[in-house]
C-alpha cells in the first residue's frame, strides 16, 4: 500500500505518538523548499552580473560588435540558451549548484561574482571572489607595547643608568669601558652639583685604580676596593686576584667585581631617578640596595650602613635579609 504523503492536514492530533514524527518532517520539506528557492534567487543573479561582465568586455574587446541584454530575455528560455552559449564563447562557465549538497545560508555573507577566465581549465568551475582588497602595513611599533609595561621593573637595567649617569657626572664616561685603564680621580672635576658620598676619599686622589671604582656610590666600599686592590694579587681575597701572583693588574679584579653587582638573578638594585632629590636621587647611597652574590663574594669592603639600607628594601618586597649561605 503507497505511503500516504504528509500534509498539514494528515497530521495526527495532540497525543498521537506519530505527532511529533510527521511535524519533523514537515519542517524537513519546508527547510529544503526555502533552500532551493534562495539556491534559484542566488543563480539568477549571478547569471546576471555575468551578462553584464561579458557585455562589458565584449565593448573593450571588439568596440564593432555590441550586445544588448533585457529583462525580457532573461525570463525566455530560448534566450538563456543563447546567453549560456555566449557567456561560454568568452571563457565564462556556467552557474550550476548541482542540487542540494550546497547549504546557502552559509554563503549569504559572501560577495559572490562571475569574473572572466583568461585561462582554460578542464572542468568547469566558477569563481568566488571578494572585491580587491588592499594590504595596509602593520603599525609601527611603540614602547612599551602594553599599558603596564612602564611599571615593568628590570634591576640590571635601572643599575645599570644609574652608574652611567654617575660616571658621565664625574667625567669618566669614556674611559670606564677599558678593564686595564688606571688613574687617579683628577682634582679638575667639579663637584659642586655632586652629593658629598660622590666626593673623592683620600685613598682615590692618591692611589691608582681603575675609574669603574669612583662611579660606586659608597664612599666606605670605594676606600677599601681600592686599597685591597693596590696589594699584590696574592695578598688580595681569592675573588680579587689576578692571574699572576705578583701582579699588581686589577682588570680581572673589577670583571668579577661587575658580574657580581649585575648578577642577573640577585643583583644591585635602584630605588631613585635623576629628578628626584634627597634619598629619592640615584646618585646618594639610600637609593642603592647590594645583592647576595655580592654580599658573598666581597663582604669584606662592605660597611654596616648598605646592609642596614639593603635589609630594609629587601623587607619591603617580602624577601629575608642578606645571607652569607644560601
Amino acid at each position: 500500500m503507497p505511503a500516504t504523503r504528509k500534509t498539514p492536514e494528515n497530521v495526527p492530533g495532540t497525543g498521537d505518538p506519530d505527532r511529533k514524527r510527521v511535524l519533523n518532517v514537515l519542517a524537513q520539506r519546508r527547510y529544503r523548499q526555502r533552500r532551493r528557492e534562495k539556491m534559484a534567487a542566488l543563480e539568477a543573479q549571478n547569471k546576471g552580473r555575468c551578462v553584464e561582465l561579458v557585455s562589458e568586455e565584449s565593448a573593450q574587446c571588439a568596440p564593432g560588435l555590441t550586445a544588448t541584454w533585457s529583462d525580457s530575455s532573461l525570463e525566455d528560455p530560448i534566450a538563456e540558451t543563447n546567453n549560456a552559449q555566449q557567456i561560454h564563447t568568452f571563457g565564462l562557465p556556467m552557474v550550476d549548484f548541482g542540487g542540494d549538497l550546497l547549504d546557502m545560508q552559509l554563503l549569504e555573507d559572501f560577495n559572490n561574482s562571475c569574473s572572466p577566465s583568461s585561462q582554460s581549465s578542464s572542468s568547469d568551475a566558477i569563481t568566488h571572489s571578494n572585491p580587491i582588497q588592499t594590504t595596509t602595513p602593520p603599525p609601527n611599533l611603540t614602547f612599551p607595547l602594553t599599558a603596564d609595561g612602564a611599571q615593568l621593573d628590570i634591576p640590571v637595567l635601572s643599575a645599570m643608568r644609574a652608574a652611567m649617569n654617575i660616571s658621565t657626572a664625574l667625567g669618566l664616561a669614556d674611559i670606564v669601558w677599558d678593564p686595564n685603564y688606571m688613574h687617579t680621580f683628577p682634582t679638575s672635576t667639579p663637584l659642586d652639583n655632586l652629593p658629598p658620598n660622590l666626593h673623592p676619599t683620600p685613598a682615590q686622589l692618591t692611589i691608582p685604580h681603575h675609574p669603574f671604582l669612583d662611579a660606586l656610590p659608597w664612599p666606605s666600599i670605594r676606600e677599601k676596593l681600592i686599597c685591597m686592590l693596590a696589594m699584590p694579587s696574592g695578598l688580595r681575597p681569592p675573588v680579587a686576584r689576578d692571574d699572576e701572583p705578583g701582579s699588581m693588574g686589577q682588570g680581572l679584579a673589577v670583571l668579577q667585581l661587575t658580574t657580581h653587582l649585575d648578577d642577573y638573578r640577585d643583583g644591585i638594585r635602584v630605588h631613585g631617578n635623576m629628578v628626584g632629590w634627597g634619598d629619592s636621587s640615584e646618585m646618594v647611597e639610600e637609593a642603592w640596595e647590594i645583592g647576595e652574590c655580592f654580599f658573598r663574594n666581597w663582604w669584606w669592603c662592605i660597611d654596616e650602613g648598605a646592609v642596614r639600607i639593603t635589609n630594609m628594601r629587601r623587607r619591603e618586597r617580602g624577601l629575608r635579609p642578606l645571607r652569607m649561605k644560601g
